[in-house]
């Protein structure tokens, strides 16, 4: 994979003077210099070395800190060597086009809202794919809780992949923490790029699941019987019926949703019932068995168990 990438690259060294025979005797810093000017489209900000190690004394800054950001359009010469990993985790979004990662013996293909996150201190080198380059966002962090993210994403140098399935949201999120970090570098614009980044972070753990193309298809088919659920909150729907509009069987479509979202179909259902019946509790003046009723429970003691099991108290002390 990553010798067929080399081609543009090679141009670039020879027209230098580099001899490009051996790539590993080429140091990243000679091959950097090399590349300047041959990536148009790209834009980026970094904070001072000397600011990063002020703002990781700082709070709030100090658990989680964007260091770098930046945008880069379509460039078949587009190849970063890190025989040594980096200080910081690196984050990736490929927004168009096709790239590859390489980390130890593994390499991977990252097309359209796929992305990776390669841990601090790993050795790694990415680049684009000649025959149709990508273009991708990339945003460097650190921090005392960056790790916990990488935990949250179940991230390791084995299993770096992401999948962004929203990306008008993904963009937007790197926009916005591009915007922050673009301005003076004060702690209030620290802050709120940090902000983002946690943020966006946060999002992509609830879309990560398993990462194959089949089971995220499979993921996608969950989502849909949620919204289900959402517009059907006066009803009793079985599992049969919720795995039917899944289009799995009744045990694979349970083992995959509890696995996605942690508890089972009739749990989940149960819970959105009582959020609701919470809402409605605090925002109306509906009698408990009311609300019962409304919600789909025909015995309105089982919905004052169910709901005192789930919140901790009974809907009468809730109110």
């Amino acid at each position: 994979m990553k010798p067929k990438s080399m081609h543009a690259l090679k141009e670039l060294l020879n027209h230098a003077g580099v001899d490009c025979r051996d790539f590993s005797t080429i140091s990243p810093e000679v091959i950097r210099h090399v590349q300047r000017g041959a990536f148009p489209d790209m834009r980026l900000v970094f904070m001072p070395e000397q600011l990063v190690d002020q703002s990781l004394q700082q709070p709030i800054t100090r658990d989680l800190l964007c260091t770098r950001i930046g945008y880069q359009g379509p460039a078949a010469a587009h190849y970063i060597p890190r025989p040594r990993g980096s200080s910081e985790h690196i984050m990736i979004y490929c927004t168009e086009g096709t790239g590859w990662l390489e980390i130890g013996e593994s390499q991977w293909v990252i097309e359209k809202n796929m992305g990776f996150l390669v841990p601090a201190g790993v050795p790694h080198a990415y680049g684009a794919m000649p025959e149709n380059p990508w273009a991708n966002y990339w945003i460097h962090f650190k921090g005392q809780q960056a790790p916990d993210y990488l935990k949250l994403l179940s991230i390791s140098p084995a299993s770096p992949l992401l999948y962004m399935n929203q990306p008008e949201e993904t963009t937007i999120a790197f926009e916005q923490i591009y915007s922050f970090l673009s301005e003076v570098h004060t702690i209030p614009n620290l802050i709120a790029a940090s902000g983002g980044l946690s943020s966006l972070l946060s999002v992509m753990q609830l879309w990560q699941g398993t990462k194959e193309h089949r089971s995220r298809t499979a993921e996608e088919q969950c989502d849909n019987t949620i919204h289900f659920m959402h517009n059907n909150l006066n009803k009793t729907i079985s599992l049969r019926k919720l795995a039917r509009l899944a289009g799995m069987s009744t045990n694979h479509y349970g083992v995959l949703f509890k696995r996605q979202h942690q508890y089972s179909p009739k749990e989940y259902f149960n819970r959105l019932k009582i959020q609701r019946a919470c809402q409605l509790l605090k925002l109306t003046d509906m009698r408990v068995c009311e609300i019962a009723e409304k919600l789909g429970f025909g015995d309105p003691y089982y919905f004052s168990r169910l709901f005192k099991k789930i919140i901790g108290q009974s809907p009468k002390s809730y109110r």
